[in-house]
Formats: structure tokens, sequence, C-alpha cells
């Protein structure tokens, strides 16, 4: 099974990025939302745990209804973070995740944010993480993709060209 797990901060696109890669693979896939609705929202490590716990519970379910892909999306960077556990939880499953982090500056992710009128009661909670946007270099072995400059389908089709050039035609639409 393939993992894939794309990063970034709020505002970078990941789930809109995410939702598109499904059409990309010629094998059953999934997608798993790790960024948490919870309230009051605080980051920490028993959320950290809550988000990997989740996705722990998720994959084997995944799994055995046949998907061959689960594309996990969401703020998960190192250094203390989601990251470490969620990974963690992922090798105890027996996959090797492939990162990617998507990036595109604070002040593009500030502009995103404040254009997405689909939240607008999250837009203060996301236009105060932009700053993570200068985290996503940091995570290890993360593929990173610049998005200042590009649309989402132009990071979809990035991604299924390196996708396509380890996994094969089998795997993806050519």
């Amino acid at each position: 099974m393939r993992v894939l797990v794309i990063t970034g901060a709020p505002g970078v696109g990941k789930t809109h990025v995410a939702q598109r890669m499904v059409s990309c693979y010629r094998v059953p896939v999934a997608v798993v939302d790790c960024d948490p609705f919870v309230h009051p929202w605080e980051s920490g490590e028993p959320l950290h745990r809550l988000m990997a716990a989740e996705l722990g519970a998720r994959v084997p379910v995944y799994q055995e209804w046949g998907a061959r892909v689960i594309v996990v999306h969401g703020v998960i960077l190192a250094g203390g973070r989601t990251y470490e556990p969620v990974l963690e939880v992922l090798r105890a499953l027996g996959t090797t995740p492939v990162v990617y982090g998507l990036r595109a500056g604070p002040a593009v992710l500030a502009e995103r944010i404040r254009q997405d009128q689909s939240a607008p009661h999250l837009v203060a909670g996301r236009l105060a993480l932009t700053h993570l946007d200068e985290d996503v270099p940091a995570v290890p072995g993360i593929r990173l993709i610049e998005t200042a400059h590009r649309d989402e389908q132009a990071v979809v089709t990035e991604i299924a060209r390196q996708e396509l050039a380890e996994l094969g035609p089998g795997w993806l639409v050519g």
C-alpha cells in the first residue's frame, strides 16, 4: 500500500490537492484529513496523539476496504508537533509514507485564507498559523513543492508526475 502525506501551513491547498489526487490513480484510493475539528482548539501533545490515534484506527479499515493508496493531509509538521506520532502510527501499520510539503510563503497564504469564504469563522485561527510555512522544509525526507505561483491542478500534476515515475503506469492514469 502507498501512503502519501501532504502537509503544509493552513491555506497552502492541502485539502484540495489531496481530494484531486484521487482521480490520478488507477487503484482504489482513500483520503484522510488529519486536521481535527475540535473546540476549543489547542495544539499540543494530547491533540497530536488524538490525530495519530484516529489515523491508526482509520487506515486498517481502508486497507480492509481495498485501498491501495491512502492520501493523508493536514498540518503535519516536525519538531514536537504531529509529524512524529503520525509517522510512528503509519510505520507501525507497515507502511512507508511519502511526504509532500506544500509551501507558498506567509503573505500568499494570508491572501488565500482571506479569500476563502468556505469557513469564515476559522480565518483568524488559520491566519495565526501562516508562520508554519517556514517549518515545512524541516520535515525529514520531505518532497517540497512551491505553490505560490501554481494553481491546485499544477500541484496535483507535479505530485502525480513524481508518483508515476516511482510507481509506474499500473498505479496512475498516464
